[in-house]
């Protein structure tokens, strides 16, 4: 009985949560019984978790109650990329380390760094980092503190209500 469990929590829950992270979103479908609600999905194109709204009704297999129960499920922590989810054009071990060519920047990572291009590289950290020209951007709480409500499309509909969805080139955030 123990190896059979052992069997389940080391070999088929990870395949289960593997083939969720890998699946298409599904928003759902709006349901007398249920109400919308924020949940949360894994973009393998971008290779992190962002928020939707979802309808109520028949969720699919890509669909996380919370942004750390999608990352833990989905993304290995040892895992890095450059903005965007380029690739990098080298490994360093400092920011500012000279061994990175010419248009890149040293990207630290868990461990070591990834020489990412530079251009690439500041537009995404604006994208998350993101003004509002009219209001606030609207925050949310991590287990680390407030950070920027960021999803990866305003058709999403992840804003909460009174706010105004800014798409960008790869993300999104709220204003209110």
């Amino acid at each position: 009985m123990l190896f059979f469990a052992l069997s389940i929590q080391l070999f088929i829950i990870p395949v289960l949560c593997q083939y969720g992270c890998t699946s298409e979103l599904k928003l759902g479908k709006q349901c007398s019984q249920n109400k919308t609600s924020t949940k949360w999905y894994f973009d393998s194109k971008l290779s992190f978790c962002y928020p939707y709204q979802f309808l109520g009704c028949e969720e699919g297999p890509n669909s996380f109650e919370s942004s750390d129960i999608c990352l833990e499920s989905c993304k290995p922590a040892d895992q890095f990329s450059c903005g965007g989810n380029t690739d990098a054009d080298g490994v360093c071990f400092s920011p500012g380390d000279q061994s990175c060519k010419k248009g890149t920047d040293c990207v630290m990572g868990g461990t070591i760094g990834f020489c990412c291009n530079k251009a690439i590289q500041d537009e995404w950290n604006k994208e998350h980092s993101p003004q509002c020209q009219k209001g606030k951007v609207v925050q949310f709480k991590q287990w680390f503190g407030m950070t920027p409500l960021i999803g990866r499309n305003c058709s999403h509909k992840f804003c909460p209500s009174g706010s105004t969805c800014v798409q960008g080139k790869w993300t999104a955030h709220c204003c209110q």
